[in-house]
């Protein structure tokens, strides 16, 4: 059998040479269809890419690093984020390239930071991918000074824009803040993720702009941050009932927060949808198993992860980031009516 070549593969798919040559090293310039198509016939024929010989003419490593945030200690509880469905979706999208993923597990913003510095200066990766942005974040900076191709998993504050993806977590939040004041409900509360996280800020802002346009005053003593865990949720629930004017609904940035505030009402003897309502974000479909299951606004992860693939195989190719730049509406899953008990509903 004669060595198959690039026209021999021209010739099978139908496809143009140059085509068929953009999709064998994973131009985000041909359709994901016809890269596939191409890398299949490529294999029926046995056509072999010295990558080694590649790397050496681009100066490429073709790798993507993907930063994964890990706890600093063994006894950190689980913070409701499922990044082996976030890899799952970056890896399908990146299927049918050139490229591999390489996967750095850091611990805080600063060892991501030299993680970063390694990346860069080694050639470790051509590309990088990393979540939790932050507000003046070093992390995006660094990069952008270097021209270093990346995606982030969250918007930024940056002045220089980025490819990103994110949750439309401000309106997510205004949603459902707008939603608990038209059934009733005049003290909300709202557990929130750490204060420097840009989407904790979003969040807040979506709260506080629900309540200005339903006529009510922000609360700041019912707003409260702390890491994205159970404990957190657990802490905060006990902490809003013990208040002399309790809330009568509270919003849980993720199902993690909702699952300690569950555990804390069944501790207290409060029944959630009679004594108070809980909503919960960021949801994964693991709340519909919560008891009571609480009304959910739904973040598409598999989406949400296959974006960020996509969108760093644009930034390798040079796509203006204007093209590259997504928020993703979250899907209200109503689960409980949400309504409180006849006089628990409270006033300013």
């Amino acid at each position: 059998m004669a060595r198959a070549t690039i026209k021999s593969i021209a010739r099978m798919t139908g496809y143009s040479v140059g085509t068929v040559s953009n999709a064998l090293r994973g131009a985000s310039s041909v359709k994901r269809e016809t890269r596939e198509e191409i890398q299949k016939a490529a294999s029926e024929l046995g056509y072999r890419v010295n990558l080694d010989g590649l790397k050496l003419r681009t100066n490429k490593s073709y790798r993507i690093a993907v930063l994964v945030s890990v706890s600093g200690s063994a006894a950190e509880e689980w913070e409701g984020v499922e990044f082996t469905r976030i890899l799952a979706g970056i890896s399908d999208a990146v299927q049918g390239s050139r490229y591999e993923l390489s996967v750095f597990s850091v611990r805080d913003v600063e060892a991501a930071l030299q993680t970063l510095h390694s990346i860069v200066q080694e050639g470790l990766a051509d590309g990088v991918i990393f979540s939790g942005t932050r507000v003046n974040d070093p992390r995006i900076a660094y990069l952008q000074d270097k021209g270093f191709p990346f995606v982030t998993y969250g918007m930024s504050d940056s002045a220089q824009p980025h490819p990103y993806v994110d949750l439309d977590s401000q309106a997510a939040a205004f949603d459902a803040t707008a939603r608990l004041l038209a059934l009733g409900h005049r003290r909300i509360a709202l557990i929130n993720p750490p204060d420097d996280l840009i989407y904790a800020r979003q969040r807040r802002q979506g709260y506080s702009d629900a309540l200005t346009a339903g006529s009510m005053e922000f609360d700041p003593a019912l707003v409260l941050p702390g890491p994205t865990t159970a404990k957190t949720g657990q802490r905060a629930f006990a902490a809003l009932m013990r208040m002399h004017n309790r809330p009568s609904a509270i919003i849980c940035a993720n199902e993690a927060m909702t699952l300690g505030a569950l555990s804390a009402a069944a501790d207290m003897g409060v029944q959630v949808g009679r004594d108070v309502v809980v909503i919960s974000n960021d949801d994964l479909k693991l709340s519909q198993y919560f008891i009571p299951p609480p009304s959910t606004y739904y973040l598409p992860i598999g989406e949400t992860s296959r974006k960020l693939g996509e969108f760093m195989l644009k930034a390798l190719d040079g796509v203006d980031p204007s093209e590259t730049q997504k928020k993703i509406r979250a899907t209200l899953i109503e689960r409980q009516p949400d309504t409180p008990a006849p006089g628990m509903a409270q006033t300013n």
